[in-house]
């Protein structure tokens, strides 16, 4: 009798151990909204920041002109130079205060066609002043076809950021 209870909970204990095993461990989904939806490498990363340093240093040496060409615009799912009416705010609002001296503080890709750089650019002499006057610009790169845009940030563009805050904002209202 002893055996055939030992038999039985070898049985059941043989059926609990297989089908655990059968269960593949399901790797962890990531659930964070704002994490990158795309591969990127350390090329790409060094191309974005050598396209933004690459402005802002125009800008520094107050070559507005020579810097905006260097900007995109995202159209549709086309990257094209700046209209000429863009350019022309570009010129008027970038010639406003001359660029003492500037760093990224962050960029994030979410995908090929809205990623961020943050850029801080000192419009005070930091030799100066202890803490000078700054503005905070905004870039998008657009990836297309292997090749980095740098692109404006405007307030038609819908990102992942904004989609994100936009559900943010709609929960609040409902709790």
């Amino acid at each position: 009798m002893k055996s055939k209870y030992l038999v039985l909970f070898a049985g059941v204990l043989v059926l609990l151990m297989t089908a655990g095993c059968k269960k593949k461990a399901e790797a962890p989904k990531n659930t964070d909204p704002l994490a990158p939806q795309m591969t990127v490498s350390a090329f790409d990363t060094t191309t974005v920041q050598q396209l933004t340093y690459e402005f802002l240093d125009l800008l520094k040496e107050e070559k507005y002109e020579d810097a905006i060409s260097r900007l995109y615009v995202l159209d549709g799912d086309q990257v094209k130079p700046l209209p000429a009416e863009q350019k022309a705010e570009c010129l008027f609002s970038l010639s406003l205060h001359k660029v003492y001296g500037y760093q990224i503080t962050d960029y994030t890709f979410f995908k090929e066609t809205d990623s961020e750089v943050r850029c801080e650019m000192y419009i005070e002499d930091p030799a100066s002043k202890s803490d000078p006057a700054r503005l905070v610009r905004l870039f998008r790169p657009v990836r297309r076809d292997g090749a980095w845009y740098l692109t404006l940030a405007n307030s038609q563009t819908e990102t992942q950021r904004s989609q994100i805050d936009s559900l943010r904002q709609l929960q609040n209202q409902s709790n």
